[in-house]
């Protein structure tokens, strides 16, 4: 079942910045757009006990194989749905999520050689078939963000998916586009080389709309 309230989804390669833009986000919607209504942030994976340890897993384990990793992401996703983003998002809540399905697709299934269409149907299983209601991609050339990334500082661990290199990132960003291509009223496609502050602008305008859509998503049936 799709329950009301409002999901919406932060999407990016590693150094696109969707961290510094979801603290935006959640600022101005307080302050200007939804000031009484409940917003949740959130991220994948992660949110629970068993998110947090695969998320450790995930970036510091050894995982052996794509199907592991494919495996992995998605419980933690079953279980973070299951116990948190549903029953929030059945409140009336606002949830904005660093990552979904559309990761998963892009990085195991662009990056890694899986079939982007078979996670998206999994993605849809393990999530009762909620698909975020907006998807913000911050769109980021590869070799910008491997920049951004060195940039952080020397001695900074880079996590063994940070570490896969250019070729991989190239595969990733590319199934990102075609992901947004094929869903042009899901996706709100914004160019993450500008300036925080250009971006986070961009950001606002694409999602203009979302208090109304909450607004309407929260309303009981035949108002």
């Amino acid at each position: 079942m799709v329950g009301p309230g409002c999901l919406v989804a932060f999407e990016g390669i590693d150094g696109a910045g969707k961290t510094t833009q979801i603290e935006g986000l959640v600022e101005w919607l307080r302050a200007d757009v939804m000031p009484g209504r409940e917003i949740v942030v959130l991220r994948e994976p992660g949110g629970t006990a068993m998110g947090e340890a695969v998320r450790e897993l995930l970036l510091r384990g050894d995982p052996r194989g794509p199907r592991a990793e494919l495996l992995l992401y998605m419980a933690a996703r079953s279980e973070l749905y299951a116990q948190v983003v549903l029953p929030t998002l059945e409140r009336g809540a606002l949830v904005i999520i660093d990552r979904s399905s559309y990761s998963t697709a892009a990085y195991q299934g662009g990056g890694l050689g899986l079939d982007v269409e078979a996670i998206l149907a999994l993605g849809d299983e393990v999530t009762g078939g909620r698909r975020p209601d907006r998807v913000v991609l911050l769109r980021l050339d590869p070799e910008q963000a491997a920049r951004r990334l060195d940039g952080r500082g020397t001695g900074v661990d880079r996590d063994r998916i940070e570490a896969r290199g250019l070729d991989y990132f190239r595969r990733v960003a590319a199934t990102y586009d075609a992901c947004a291509a094929a869903e042009p009223d899901r996706f709100v496609v914004v160019d993450g080389s500008l300036d925080p502050e250009a971006v986070g602008a961009t950001v606002r305008a694409g999602l203009a709309d979302l208090g109304r859509r909450c607004d309407e998503s929260a309303a009981p049936a035949g108002e």
